[in-house]
């Protein structure tokens, strides 16, 4: 599913028009990006929990290379479904 039919789906459900759906979900989407830079959290109560992970830096050894190198540390988002949408997914 892509974001066009996403919105679709959300419109008819929600019974809002086409542009509104789309705004929402424009600002739901920045939302979560501004937090995530900013280092917080959010947890949606049923559905689960958008993070940032820190990925701590490590050596690799490059085996073309013969070298090893440092993997510089950086963070990631990522998402943890909570017990409630794992279980309606079965």
């Amino acid at each position: 599913m892509n974001k066009n039919e996403f919105v679709d789906i959300v419109k008819n459900k929600a019974g809002l028009t086409k542009k509104d759906c789309k705004l929402c979900l424009n600002a739901f989407v920045e939302v979560i990006k501004d937090a995530l830079k900013n280092g917080e959290s959010i947890t949606l109560s049923n559905f689960g929990k958008f993070k940032v992970n820190e990925i701590k830096s490590k050596p690799m050894y490059d085996f073309k290379t013969g070298k090893t190198n440092i993997i510089e540390s950086r963070k990631t988002p990522a998402f943890k479904a909570s017990d409630n949408l794992k279980r309606s997914v079965k």
